[in-house]
């Protein structure tokens, strides 16, 4: 009995982990946010960022230079065990009229200081397809497939009005919201202008993205549920399965309605019932 309960913490434990991880929230960034937030709102940090960029962009102000993170992921390992990963780096944006200039960082965590290399301009005509996946009110990102100087290059432009320090990737504690929406604005024009693509369009695919993740996330936890279910207890199988009908929910609310995923958890609820029987 002991050894069953020692699993169930450690299945419990697993679970709030990915799911903190997943959605970035939890008691420790729910603390960093509230901690970080009256240094965000003195703004040196963004103060110091755009001074900086101003050397390289005299055009650069508080309105127009957006912090964001690129994500390039890869793939190592034999044709039967594969891992992949994914790498951050940090860059900067500014706004320029019809176009944005991007400016790579370096940025090194353990001393936190950071090195600004040159900007590079792209705009609408560079442009070959875009996507728009995130969740509203806390990032969203922009995908841009670009052709430059006849390199094909795949580049992300997080827009996350409140940057804080949740992590190891991001270096400051600063508000940004003004600028996120200059960067929105110009990146739905050039959308609209590059791909024929509409706000209404972007919105479309990022609700399938986001949809598509609650459906991945429902059957992940239906999973652990099905790994409590040794216990015999109701009380440590049911939160799991309740978990996953709650995110079925969302995305009934947002018209996008379940289908593999739902059976996949109805398999794992059964399969956790003859468990436990």
């Amino acid at each position: 009995m002991p050894f069953k309960i020692i699993a169930l913490l450690l299945i419990l434990i697993f679970g709030s982990f990915i799911f903190a991880k997943v959605y970035e929230t939890g008691p420790i960034i729910w603390l960093k946010r509230s901690a970080r937030r009256s240094r965000a709102l003195e703004g040196a940090d963004r103060r110091e960022l755009v001074a900086r960029v101003q050397q390289l962009l005299p055009q650069a102000n508080d309105g127009n230079v957006v912090f964001s993170l690129h994500r390039e992921s890869s793939s190592s390992g034999g044709s039967q065990f594969t891992i992949l990963s994914t790498t951050y780096y940090p860059m900067v944006f500014v706004v320029d009229g019809d176009s944005f200039w991007m400016i790579p960082m370096a940025y090194d965590k353990r001393k936190r200081v950071y090195a600004l290399g040159a900007p590079q301009r792209f705009s609408a005509a560079d442009v070959r397809q875009m996507r728009l996946t995130g969740k509203r009110g806390k990032t969203l990102t922009f995908t841009f497939h670009l052709e430059l100087d006849g390199r094909k290059r795949e580049i992300d432009m997080d827009l996350t009005p409140y940057q804080f320090r949740k992590n190891a990737f991001y270096p400051f504690d600063f508000m940004q919201e003004a600028a996120c929406e200059r960067a929105m604005e110009l990146a739905e024009r050039m959308a609209l202008t590059a791909c024929q693509m509409t706000p209404e369009a972007l919105e479309e695919g990022r609700l399938k993205d986001e949809c598509d993740n609650y459906a991945t996330y429902a059957a992940g936890i239906g999973m652990l549920g099905f790994f409590a279910s040794p216990s015999k207890s109701l009380i440590a199988v049911a939160p799991f399965f309740a978990v996953s009908l709650i995110l079925f929910g969302v995305m009934i609310s947002k018209k996008r309605f379940p289908k593999i995923s739902a059976v996949i958890v109805l398999l794992e609820a059964f399969a956790s019932y003859q468990f436990m029987r």
